[in-house]
């Protein structure tokens, strides 16, 4: 039960940024004015790329630019549902893994790689073109030309993550001095 909590809370963090700072879509058209040395010249039909609704947006069902508690709760029941894909009203981690909304995630990142990963843009990523990717990464991060990797050092004030920690534990502070009182 712990579990499914804590991956629970786990999950409505890492989309909380998500939620928090959504934007409206732009406009599909718009016109744009140019003004250059006293002349001005008018773009019309400027076409912006198509966007996917923002996890706001479909989440605000009413569309009046708030997400109510009860828009929040059913489309959280949903996502749960999603999760749940042997609907047994519990969720694990393969569970959450396996889902749709990550399945479709995890196929971008894949597509992403492979693009990145396909020199001569064919679809698919032959031997030789995913090792001359490795060796550019490999030089990239060899900036003294030595053909060895260093270990980084952790930056002063960050500490090592442990396996499990979602976030690096926050240094402690310092206790305040005591507060004398006033005569």
């Amino acid at each position: 039960m712990l579990r499914v909590r804590f991956l629970s809370a786990a999950v409505a963090a890492a989309l909380f940024p998500a939620i928090a700072f959504a934007q409206a879509a732009p406009k599909e058209k718009e016109k744009v004015t140019i003004k250059t040395e006293g002349t001005a010249k008018a773009i019309t039909n400027v076409v912006a790329e198509p966007t996917k609704p923002t996890r706001f947006d479909e989440i605000d069902t009413n569309h009046d630019g708030f997400v109510s508690r009860e828009e929040f709760t059913a489309a959280e029941k949903k996502r749960f549902a999603e999760f749940d894909t042997n609907h047994d009203g519990k969720i694990d981690a393969k569970e959450v893994a396996s889902s749709p909304p990550l399945m479709e995630r995890n196929l971008r990142t894949a597509e992403r790689m492979t693009k990145q990963w396909d020199a001569n843009g064919d679809g698919v990523v032959t031997r030789e073109e995913f090792d001359q990717n490795a060796q550019a990464r490999f030089d990239k991060q060899d900036k003294d030309k030595t053909g060895k990797l260093a270990k980084r050092p952790i930056p002063p004030g960050m500490q090592p993550m442990k396996p499990g920690q979602l976030k690096p534990a926050a240094p402690t502070p310092a206790p305040a001095p005591p507060v004398k009182p006033k005569d």
